[in-house]
């Protein structure tokens, strides 16, 4: 019976992240950063698998990670980044990134991680010279 306790709670604990296989839905677990807020825009949002450098005027405002549950291209993951980073009032998402894994109901869904950043200063950054998406 304790080891069955024990398992259950180990369950319960794991399928809470994002990146947990036993996830049930669509999931976006984010970790706040910066106490400052921003108003949300419908703008475009760059996602760049580059970090930005320290030098750079800039603001990390959450960490994002996005696990589907069900078989899907990268597509689905980049949109719910730059949703999310829209909602908070982000400029980009930096070192972004996705894979495959088994999730939920299938063996190869797709999922995705970033930090969603304000950019405080935009004449300090030349947003054409950086690779990666405007969604």
């Amino acid at each position: 019976m304790k080891k069955i306790i024990i398992l259950a709670g180990i369950f319960l604990l794991t399928s809470c992240s994002a990146h947990s296989p036993f996830i049930a839905k669509n999931t976006a677990n984010v970790t706040t950063v910066s106490q400052n807020k921003y108003p949300a825009h419908s703008n475009k949002v760059l996602l760049t698998p580059q970090t930005l450098p320290e030098s750079d005027k800039i603001e990390v405002l959450e960490t994002i990670e996005v696990g589907k549950v069900w078989y899907g291209s990268n597509k689905n993951v980049a949109s719910s980044l730059a949703e999310r980073a829209r909602a908070i009032g982000a400029d980009a998402v930096i070192d972004y990134k996705t894979w495959k894994q088994p999730s939920g109901f299938s063996w190869f869904a797709p999922h995705g991680s970033g930090k969603a950043i304000k950019i405080l200063d935009k004449s300090s950054i030349d947003l054409s010279s950086i690779q990666g998406e405007w969604l």
